[in-house]
This record gives C-alpha cells, sequence and structure tokens, in this order.
C-alpha cells in the first residue's frame, strides 16, 4: 500500500533554485569608460596643482639649506676663530646657466688655501637654481679676485664651474664689498628659469647675507 506523500503549504516553494540571492550585476563596458573618464579628468585638474606644490616644497627647502649654510658658516667662525667660506659654483646644466651647488669651506687668508669642510650641496637634485643677474646683485661688482675664479677642484672643474666665495671672520665681518640693498641672491624653480632674467616668478626665494654682521635674511612671497 503506498502512502501518500504529505501536503506542501501552499507558501513553500519545492524549488531549490528561487531562494538564490540574485547575483550582483557588473559594470557595463559604458559605465566602465565613463569612471575611468572621470578619474582622468580629475587627475588632469589636480596635476598643475600637485607639481606646483611639489616644485614650492623644493624652493623651500633649497632656500632653507641655504640659509642654514649661512648660520653654520657664521657659527663656525665664530666658536673656531678662524675664517670660513661658503663657495657658489656656477656652471651650465642642463642648458640652464646659475649656481646649481654650495659647499662650506675652512679658508686660510695667508695662503689664500680653501678645504672643504663638507660635501657640497646640490640644489634640489637639478629642481632649483641660484640665477645670475638682476635677481642675484651680490657678485655682479666689488668681488675680491682671490673670492673668484675657475673652479680647481673635482668634479667642478671637470664641470667648468666658477665659483665666488663668501668668507666670514671670527669678528662677524664678511668679504662681502657690496651694500646691504644688493648683497642678495635669489632661488628659482628650474621650470621658471629664463636667462637674463629681470623680473622673479611668481615663485621663488630670495636670501640676503647683512655684509657687516654676516646674518642671512629670507624672504618668500
Amino acid at each position: 500500500m503506498n502512502t501518500p506523500l504529505p501536503l506542501l503549504p501552499s507558501s513553500v516553494d519545492p524549488s531549490p533554485h528561487r531562494h538564490r540571492p540574485p547575483a550582483a550585476r557588473a559594470f557595463s563596458l559604458v559605465e566602465t569608460v565613463i569612471v575611468v573618464a572621470l578619474v582622468s579628468m580629475l587627475f588632469a585638474l589636480a596635476a598643475p596643482y600637485t607639481i606646483s606644490a611639489i616644485q614650492a616644497a623644493s624652493l623651500s627647502s633649497a632656500g632653507d639649506t641655504l640659509m642654514q649654510k649661512i648660520s653654520l658658516a657664521q657659527q663656525k667662525a665664530t666658536s673656531e676663530n678662524r675664517p670660513v667660506g661658503l663657495d657658489f659654483f656656477y656652471y651650465n646644466k642642463d642648458e640652464i646657466k646659475g649656481c646649481h651647488a654650495i659647499q662650506l669651506i675652512s679658508y686660510d687668508p695667508a695662503t689664500n688655501i680653501a678645504t672643504p669642510l663638507e660635501p657640497a650641496v646640490y640644489w634640489s637634485e637639478g629642481r632649483a637654481v641660484l640665477v645670475e643677474g638682476v635677481l642675484s646683485p651680490m657678485f655682479t661688482t666689488n668681488v675680491s679676485a682671490i673670492n673668484t675664479g675657475p673652479a680647481t677642484a673635482d668634479p667642478f672643474k671637470k664641470l667648468g664651474a666658477t665659483f665666488y666665495r663668501v668668507v666670514f671672520y671670527p669678528n662677524g665681518s664678511t668679504s662681502l664689498k657690496v651694500p646691504l640693498r644688493t648683497a642678495y641672491l635669489t632661488l628659482v624653480a628650474t621650470k621658471n628659469y629664463k636667462q637674463d632674467m629681470d623680473k622673479p616668478p611668481p615663485n621663488y626665494y630670495t636670501v640676503q647675507i647683512d655684509p657687516v654682521t654676516g646674518r642671512g635674511h629670507s624672504y618668500r612671497p
């Protein structure tokens, strides 16, 4: 005798497949293209501001480094009771002519011999340069012959560099023979560099050295 099957309630669905959650719908090709286009647009809009921020940071770093070296040279000359110099090396790099490096040196006035005190510092791996001319008049006049000339040691000799030297003396004075109003140098981003610049770009860093006291002052717009 066959036992009849029990009747299922009308609310129960005998099909096991109808209770599976619906599969997540993937992006269509059109939607993917739209998302990629929007992201690319955002990057394109943000890129100039990002590049500008990086350049500004590099310029600030280069200027701050110069200020630190001026302060260090002044301190060492006073504390060690001997002349200490800061050499500025000017040469052409990637068609950009200006000061690309500085170096702290010990200086003997009796023999005119300079001895490096530390490795040279290069401006932000080519992102900044100390320009020549109107924006940096400190080395354009009244520079002693012993404080300038062709570089005599490598790597600057191989680069055909010219050096300008500022000597800081134990009594606080310097070798600079220029008035305070022209005793300054200007750093600019290499992107903004132009030969014979007569006006500062929107972004620059100016450093002034007091010829009498040896103190450094900076200006950053």
